[in-house]
């Protein structure tokens, strides 16, 4: 009786797992991060997915900002800027949508969040229920992120180890040439 109990169980469970995916690089943590420059694809702005992922990730202590905004921001503020791509596909019997977040002074990938669910792509009910469904896990991961940190830094008591330095590359340029070698300018005020 116990076998078929733990069948039935493991059977509902497993119908009723989502196809949500959540992937973080080594290291990221939302908690780093202040600002969001909102990048959406043609999809996403056809359906207004972009401004409506900016009006939701604003309540989470993310600022939108747009990427002239950014521009005029100084570099110890640009350290802490994400960007977001939302994207959305489907046709009308699957919806396939996403967010990924990239640090946007690298450029590099840095979370990708997404789900791809049963319903019409064309139909705005269908696509609000994945995009809630999306944004929950994009809020989870923000809160949790943030809890995380908030605990770390009440609970450490010695500063954290200095980040091993990284290797520079060895130099391909001849620094022996003329135009190579270090100079010092030096005024001329004889006007």
């Amino acid at each position: 009786m116990k076998s078929v109990f733990l069948f039935v169980v493991t059977a509902f469970l497993i119908a009723c797992a989502g196809n949500e995916t959540v992937v973080y690089s080594n290291g990221f943590s939302f908690s780093k991060y202040e600002y969001v420059v909102i990048e959406g694809d043609d999809n996403s702005a056809a359906y207004g997915l972009d401004v409506a992922f900016g009006n939701i990730i604003s309540d989470y202590h993310l600022a939108v900002v747009g990427s002239k905004e950014y521009d005029n921001l100084p570099y110890a503020e640009k350290k802490r800027v994400l960007g977001a791509r939302v994207s959305v596909n489907g046709d009308s019997d699957r919806i396939v949508m996403g967010i990924a977040f990239q640090d946007y002074i690298t450029g590099r990938t840095v979370a990708s969040m997404g789900s791809s669910e049963k319903g019409d792509v064309f139909d705005k009910g269908d696509r609000e229920e994945v995009f809630q469904l999306v944004m929950r896990s994009v809020t989870t991961a923000i809160n949790a992120d943030r809890e995380q940190a908030l605990a770390t830094s009440s609970s450490a008591v010695a500063a954290p180890a200095p980040a091993p330095a990284a290797e520079v590359p060895p130099s391909t340029v001849n620094d022996q040439e003329p135009e190579y070698k270090p100079y010092t300018l030096t005024p001329d005020f004889s006007e």
